[in-house]
């Protein structure tokens, strides 16, 4: 599970302060180092604008006349906010992260008037069911991830599309989602093409994405299905490779990605 900002985790949710640091660095050009330490007690290249840090400097550069508008500190700080929208998720556990909020985004750019979105028990065999309105209730069932873990999201326990031994597959369409403060990423892959990228066993890896969880003592892979039990994957460069067919880079466009391929 991701941990809390505080704990050093999930740091793609903090805001990055972009305007901010800009006018907390025209400040620092006027002041002498040995007075920003003394002020603040720690020097400038150690000021974090989650502890108010950099604020308190402007706000002192603006007392100071430095800074000639002293209502710029709540126009930056404003403008801040607004580029990450997506920053009040750090304040949530992952599990809460996971559970409550990524279906609510997936559910806001997936689903129109008309559909049917239906959130499935925690031990369901996927996480929601949807039904398009043009599907003539065919349902979609989707197996959600969400991360906000970086440098690359980690998606982790990915279920086997045929866990269960039954004789359809448990899910259609495994969709991950990764958040950061001012972005949303998704990549859906249909659960049938899932086997093409995961480790079987074999020597090759240059085309494996989904591997074994840490702590699997005996193999879980097979050749017919990829794997047998639950994997994740890391969004690093090598993934974002493999799955270039499969990312949708605008939220947008999302609904009509997948029902292209039903």
């Amino acid at each position: 599970m991701e941990q809390a900002v505080q704990s050093g985790g999930r740091k793609a949710l903090r805001p990055r302060w972009a305007k901010l640091r800009a006018l907390a660095e025209q400040v620092s050009k006027k002041i002498p180092a040995a007075d920003i330490h003394a002020l603040l007690g720690k020097p400038y290249d150690q000021l974090d604008p989650e502890h108010n840090d950099l604020k308190a400097l402007v706000a002192y550069g603006a007392g100071k006349g430095i800074i000639a508008d002293p209502k710029q500190l709540q126009e930056v700080l404003r403008d801040d906010i607004r580029a990450d929208p997506l920053y009040f998720l750090a304040q949530h556990s992952g599990k809460t992260f996971g559970e409550k909020f990524a279906p609510l985004f997936a559910k806001f750019w997936i689903a129109s008037e008309g559909d049917a979105w239906e959130k499935q028990p925690s031990k369901g065999l996927y996480d929601v069911g949807w039904t398009p309105a043009e599907r003539e209730g065919k349902e979609i069932r989707i197996e959600l991830k969400a991360s906000s873990e970086k440098p690359g999201y980690l998606f982790q326990q990915i279920r086997h599309p045929e866990l269960s031994g039954s004789k359809d597959m448990d899910y259609d369409l495994l969709l991950c989602l990764g958040v950061s403060a001012g972005s949303l990423e998704w990549w859906a892959i249909p659960a049938k093409h899932l086997g093409q990228f995961a480790e079987n066993g074999e020597t090759q890896t240059d085309h494996v994405v989904i591997t074994r969880h840490h702590g699997k003592r005996r193999p879980i892979w097979n050749k017919k299905y990829g794997y047998t039990d639950e994997g994740w994957f890391r969004a690093d460069d090598n993934a974002r490779e493999l799955l270039k067919d499969y990312t949708c880079g605008s939220s947008d466009k999302l609904r009509a990605k997948i029902l292209s391929y039903f």
